[in-house]
């Protein structure tokens, strides 16, 4: 992260879109992010700001899922620069995008989605706990670490029924004070299947949490 940062000022980052040097995503590139309907998460029927349907939320924790765009074209670039190149300037970029989709109340949390820690020690830092940075800078909201990661599977490539079984208990509550009563908004670089995020909801929503919204910067 402090090399990505040193790098910048002695070779600053192109654009992704259109190679303009001197940012990740220049302004009239950022258009190109394709906007993602709202939609239920599990089924994909249209709700309004992302809304879990009525059906599905009988099986989730999630009050709702909102995303900044498609996991496609400039976007899918975004995210793999940042998990696997180690462009953490990316996560400013995505934290611009998902500002305006933030929910206002005085009981707003942020809260990262923690990645398996195989996976953070490989890279040297956790994208979701950056992301989640650059949005309470942006924002002023406050964020803390809610939950702990306990295993270590990978979910690159797995399918939903794969990616449940794998997640089953694989969150722990921490901060448990911080929890109780709040909305938690749940942050994550990419929705594939969501059962992450579903695994994690439940374990926040047991620990107490009001309502829990999980705010990705690209849906699949």
């Amino acid at each position: 992260m402090i090399i990505d940062s040193l790098f910048q000022h002695v070779a600053p980052h192109d654009c992704l879109g259109c190679g303009l040097e001197g940012t990740v995503l220049c302004p009239a590139c950022r258009p190109r992010l394709t906007a993602v309907p709202g939609r239920c998460y599990r089924c994909h029927r249209q709700m309004l700001s992302g809304r879990t349907c009525p059906a599905c939320r009988r099986q989730s924790a999630l009050y709702a899922v909102r995303a900044a765009t498609g996991y496609d074209g400039v976007a899918k670039d975004l995210v793999w620069r940042l998990k696997f190149d180690g462009m953490v300037a990316a996560a400013a970029e995505m934290a611009r995008c998902l500002a305006p989709l933030m929910p206002a109340g005085p009981d707003v949390l942020l809260v990262p989605l923690p990645t398996a820690t195989s996976r953070v020690r490989q890279r040297g830092y956790d994208q979701a706990g950056l992301l989640v940075r650059e949005l309470s800078r942006l924002t002023g909201l406050p964020h803390a670490t809610c939950l702990r990661r306990l295993g270590q599977h990978h979910q690159v490539g797995a399918g939903r029924q794969q990616r449940l079984a794998q997640l089953k208990d694989a969150y722990r509550p921490i901060n448990a004070k911080l929890i109780a009563g709040k909305h938690i908004i749940l942050v994550d670089d990419v929705l594939t299947t969501g059962a992450s995020l579903e695994a994690a909801a439940t374990t926040l929503k047991t620990a107490g949490a009001r309502r829990i919204t999980g705010l990705v910067f690209a849906q699949a």
